[in-house]
């Protein structure tokens, strides 16, 4: 799908379950990054729909939102990190990260927001009252992100370890600003092998202004910056299915 707001052509996936819709229209879950995760995703709740009566997955349509395989990562830097007066790029072990453009995020919300959702209501027998939004890493800052701008275009939202040091820590300080008492329910998962990670992530967690509301935070011991996604799969899908 082209984006007129992101001048990029999209690769777009749409994971429909063999099953009836649900009355109103199935749940949405959009998935970024998802040429690696969606259809893991789809998979694990095919299986998690087995025994539904224990797990209560219930049937979504899952959306998976890519990029071109070249210049991925570039890209990615740039749809999913907000815009700032000023960019720190950090050292990562050992080595600095070299700049590559960014601030996109901003745009890459209208193309949800004015394009691809809309293609989705229209096209797909669908609830727009259930749409959720799911990222890992980067796409984690996104969702996390979205969570602090728009946080009521989604239902609920799921950061699996998102990369919160970002532009030195920028989320928590625009968490930290914010007053507004969100009415959205947020997931938050990392591994229990990334070090700084883990803390970035249970600050934001412990300090949202939503504390009354349905949400989890879960450390996966033993689990690295790649092995927590396919080990909280089971976790994010019964947390959108609540």
């Amino acid at each position: 799908m082209y984006s007129t707001y992101c001048k990029y052509d999209y690769p777009i996936e749409v994971f429909v379950p063999e099953t009836p819709a649900p009355e109103g229209g199935f749940p949405v879950i959009f998935v970024l990054d998802g040429q690696r995760y969606a259809q893991m995703m789809f998979i694990a709740m095919e299986n998690q729909m087995l025994m539904s009566e224990k797990t209560e997955v219930q049937p979504n349509i899952i959306v998976s939102v890519g990029h071109n395989q070249d210049g991925d990562r570039n890209r990615r830097f740039y749809d999913f990190t907000a815009p700032a007066e000023q960019y720190h790029f950090p050292t990562y072990k050992g080595k600095k990260i070299e700049p590559v453009p960014v601030g996109g995020a901003a745009d890459f919300k209208q193309f949800f927001i004015e394009e691809l959702i809309p293609y989705i209501c229209a096209n797909y027998n669908v609830n727009r009252a259930h749409f959720s939004l799911y990222g890992h890493s980067l796409g984690g800052l996104f969702s996390l992100w979205c969570y602090l701008t728009e946080s009521n275009f989604f239902e609920k939202y799921v950061a699996v370890s998102p990369s919160i040091w970002w532009n030195n820590h920028e989320l928590l300080q625009i968490l930290h600003e914010t007053t507004e008492n969100r009415l959205t329910p947020i997931a938050i998962f990392v591994g229990g092998e990334e070090g700084e990670m883990v803390d970035d992530a249970m600050t934001f967690y412990n300090n949202r202004h939503s504390a009354s509301l349905p949400a989890q935070f879960y450390v996966a011991l033993e689990e690295n910056h790649a092995s927590v996604v396919p080990t909280t799969l089971s976790k994010a899908l019964r947390f959108i299915s609540s």
